[in-house]
């Protein structure tokens, strides 16, 4: 019993502890209108919530498909170009550089992002072998968010 016990515990403490069913990020922009008409028109969301500007920040949140995004705008927010000019990409520092979602159905997607003229940054790029087929969109404010499809067999 106490062998089965001690099984079951190590079976537990690797068991995963979440299953994820949407996508969540936020961003801070410059615009905030101009980044909800983008999301609305080139991925379909939704304004489901919008908070009028408070001491110099704004805030809409969209949904749909699973995703939810939640744009800011700060009076104070400065650009990362501006606000050190020597880096040349988020990914020169340390903390989120692109966001990601998983789709059902990613042709479909990749077909939808096309015909509704998002700008493709890398991709797409098909499934293989520890890789899941992959798309990387720009935002009308540069943001990335990556398009994942189902994983390989």
């Amino acid at each position: 019993m106490q062998a089965i016990s001690l099984l079951l515990g190590i079976t537990l403490s690797m068991a995963m502890p979440f299953k994820a069913t949407g996508a969540f990020f936020a961003l801070s922009v410059a615009d905030i209108q101009a980044s909800a008409k983008w999301y609305s028109e080139k991925l379909g969301l939704k304004v489901v919530m919008e908070v009028p500007k408070r001491e110099r920040s704004a805030v809409i949140v969209l949904e749909g498909g699973g995703l939810v995004v939640e744009l800011l705008q700060d009076d104070d927010a400065l650009p990362l170009s501006r606000a050190v000019p020597v880096l040349t990409g988020r990914q020169s520092v340390h903390g989120l550089f692109k966001a990601g979602v998983l789709v059902e159905d990613f042709e479909g997607t990749v077909a939808m992002l096309r015909a509704r003229g998002v700008e493709i940054a890398y991709g797409p790029y098909p499934a293989r072998e520890h890789q899941r087929a992959n798309v990387i969109i720009r935002d009308n404010s540069g943001n990335l968010i990556q398009f994942f499809g189902a994983a390989s067999s």
